[in-house]
């Protein structure tokens, strides 16, 4: 095995220990691996995203509890070994008697559930996913269904909805709140313009993804589209530009200076063509949307408040009004 490929190799580990584990949790009929991992388009610092599937017969609450208690012990055990490693599995769930109900409907029993986060965004982790078991019959139904309906134009026009509601909707709120709060105003202008994203993306047929790499990815797509100037233009009014990454890097903290460099590493070596400028910006934009939940880990470098705001808020009227 060459020494590049043993990230792989552990992330394949891992899955078979965390699949394990979880897998014979109470409660737990099966777990459906989503995200790029269950995609088959992993990266050396993937997570490893796994949606329970609950048995009716039991209490997901409770199931859902020890569950977490599992996972808790299996991350400290990776943490431990010497490379952390990112298990995500909880909210994102469904019970047995839910995904029976789905297969056996269309997309029209999609759009009436996507008004639940829950399923608004488990329909969007799971896209592409698998069973983990290749004998669970009811996991590999749903991971159909859920390939069959993702895409479908009543599906895209309800997702395209909830989106354009989100923009028009925090824009309103950092307009009312930029002169009293300009901070906050920053951090909903920031909600809107990834709202807006996530608008064109779904109009032009593609889905983002990877939370670390999502606004080259988002330059990627949109140049494949012909629209590679209006990408540039909502990522300048997100703080999620370029051009700024490697002043605002230079004021990031030691840990988001090394995962910096750290994902740099990890995107050169599966091939991805990306500057060093456009990764620091998809880290910096990443942890800058985070860092807006937990403030305690605020600095110079998410510049907040927006020192462009006014002229920022109304570029980004124009743009919605254009665009969404």
């Amino acid at each position: 095995m060459k020494p590049t490929d043993r990230w792989r190799q552990l992330l394949d580990d891992r899955l078979h220990e965390a699949v394990t584990l979880l897998g014979q949790g109470p409660g737990v009929h099966g777990l459906i691996v989503g995200g790029s991992v269950g995609r088959g388009e992993p990266w050396p610092m993937s997570d490893i995203d796994l949606l329970p599937v609950y048995d009716d017969t039991t209490d997901p609450a409770a199931s859902a509890a020890a569950l977490d208690q599992r996972r808790a012990a299996l991350v400290d055990w990776w943490t431990a070994s010497g490379r952390a490693q990112a298990l995500d599995v909880g909210w994102l769930a469904f019970t047995t008697t839910e995904i029976r109900e789905a297969v056996a409907a269309g997309p029209d029993h999609a759009v009436a559930r996507l008004a639940e986060p829950r399923w608004f965004h488990g329909i969007d982790k799971a896209y592409g996913g698998h069973a983990a078991d290749p004998g669970d019959e009811l996991g590999n139904a749903f991971a159909a269904w859920i390939g069959t309906v993702r895409f479908h134009p009543t599906v895209v026009a309800a997702r395209i909805e909830t989106w354009r509601r989100q923009a028009t909707e925090a824009l309103a709120e950092a307009t009312a709140a930029r002169t009293g709060d300009p901070a906050k105003a920053t951090q909903l202008l920031r909600v809107s313009a990834r709202a807006l994203r996530l608008v064109l993306i779904e109009r032009w047929g593609e889905r983002l993804g990877s939370l670390g790499r999502e606004w080259t990815r988002f330059e990627r797509i949109a140049d494949r589209h012909g629209h590679r100037a209006l990408a540039a233009r909502v990522a300048t009014v997100a703080a999620a530009d370029p051009a700024t990454a490697a002043h605002r890097a230079g004021l990031a903290p030691p840990w988001l200076r090394e995962r910096i460099e750290l994902s740099y590493a990890a995107r050169i070596a599966v091939g991805e063509e990306v500057s060093r400028a456009e990764n620091a910006r998809d880290q910096i934009a990443a942890f800058t949307d985070l860092v807006s939940r937990r403030p305690h880990f605020a600095g110079p470098w998410t510049s907040t408040p927006d020192p462009s705001l006014d002229a920022h808020l109304a570029e980004l009227g124009h743009l919605i009004t254009r665009h969404c």
